[in-house]
């Protein structure tokens, strides 16, 4: 294997696109002698590319030397082949920024990962992460993606984050029981019947979905944290024994009747506005209540009904998104 020194040294013979990769991690190491900079680099466990400024890496071959890297981030739509980050087999955490990026055969060698995050437009197979049963976290955000069959089998899984995806089928996540965060926004969800058995969730966001029937969420009673908003809902009876529920947010919905959240006595932070909620006085039962967004919604007695008033927020302000 080719040292980073090796790589260095020879630099100007190298194409442009290698020099910008070395000038790169010259910089990273803070030394522009080149056996100075593979000292540093080899004792590296951390390696984020946000600074400096990587936008210019494509070619990754001088990282392969960089064995002991346990934390690697790259953010370049310009890399096209992460072959040479097989050969780390430290690494634990990987994140990769691309919108050039479509091949993550590499990935699946890297048998110590157990975070990985994938941002960018062009990752629509996932398959090879069926070789990383060791995967704790995995992260995949504005990406066309619709089948995630190949997280089944990752019984390790304790947090997985989409948006803005594509997807539409939750049954590959049925089997992960170890799930304590779940996020699928703003994809194409309608049916979250398979996620009724992750007892162990804490907290789970859905929103920006199709979503009309949530009675599978009934019996996820280790929830503390429900994001549902932007969907179609109505009917939110099933919530009523989410008794650990600290914070719920479920706006832009069809929601009208509210007493299903009386029994919440545990929630801080509820978020009901543009539903065609009438009254909010049977939420009284509610004396944690921090932050009550009702605004948007046909509200005839608009009279908190917890203290202090200013607790309730009847009129549309910045804040609400917040909520």
């Amino acid at each position: 294997m080719r040292s980073f020194e090796d790589w260095c040294n020879q630099k100007n013979s190298l194409p442009l696109e290698t020099q910008k990769t070395i000038n790169y991690l010259l910089q990273a190491a803070d030394t522009p002698n080149c056996r100075s900079a593979d000292t540093v680099l080899k004792q590296r466990t951390e390696l984020l590319t946000s600074s400096p400024d990587p936008s210019d890496i494509s070619d990754l071959r001088p990282f392969s030397s960089l064995t002991n890297l346990r934390k690697l981030s790259l953010f370049s739509h310009k890399i096209t082949d992460l072959t040479p980050i097989s050969n780390l087999q430290n690494l634990e955490a990987l994140v990769i920024h691309s919108n050039t990026l479509t091949d993550l055969t590499p990935i699946a060698s890297l048998n110590n990962l157990t975070d990985l995050g994938l941002i960018g437009r062009n990752f629509k197979d996932i398959r090879p992460l069926s070789n990383l049963p060791q995967l704790q976290k995995f992260t995949l955000w504005y990406s066309p993606i619709q089948n995630i069959e190949a997280l089944q089998n990752l019984t390790q899984l304790t947090e997985v984050s989409f948006i803005k995806t594509e997807i539409s089928d939750l049954s590959s996540l049925a089997n992960l029981k170890n799930l304590a965060i779940l996020e699928v926004n703003s994809s194409k969800v309608k049916n979250i019947q398979p996620l009724s058995g992750l007892s162990n969730l804490r907290r789970l966001e859905l929103y920006n979905n199709q979503i009309t029937n949530i009675k599978a969420i009934a019996n996820l009673t280790n929830l503390k944290s429900l994001k549902l908003n932007r969907n179609q809902i109505w009917d939110i009876r099933s919530l009523s024994n989410l008794k650990k529920l600290t914070s719920i947010s479920l706006s832009h919905n069809q929601i009208f009747d509210v007493t299903p959240l009386a029994t919440l006595t545990n929630l801080e932070t509820i978020s009901l506005q543009n539903n065609r909620i009438t009254s909010i006085q049977s939420l009284v039962s509610l004396t944690k209540l921090e932050r009550l967004v009702v605004s948007q919604n046909p509200i005839q007695n608009r009279v908190c009904p917890v203290n202090p008033s200013s607790i309730c927020s009847f009129e549309k302000s910045a804040s609400d998104y917040l909520f």
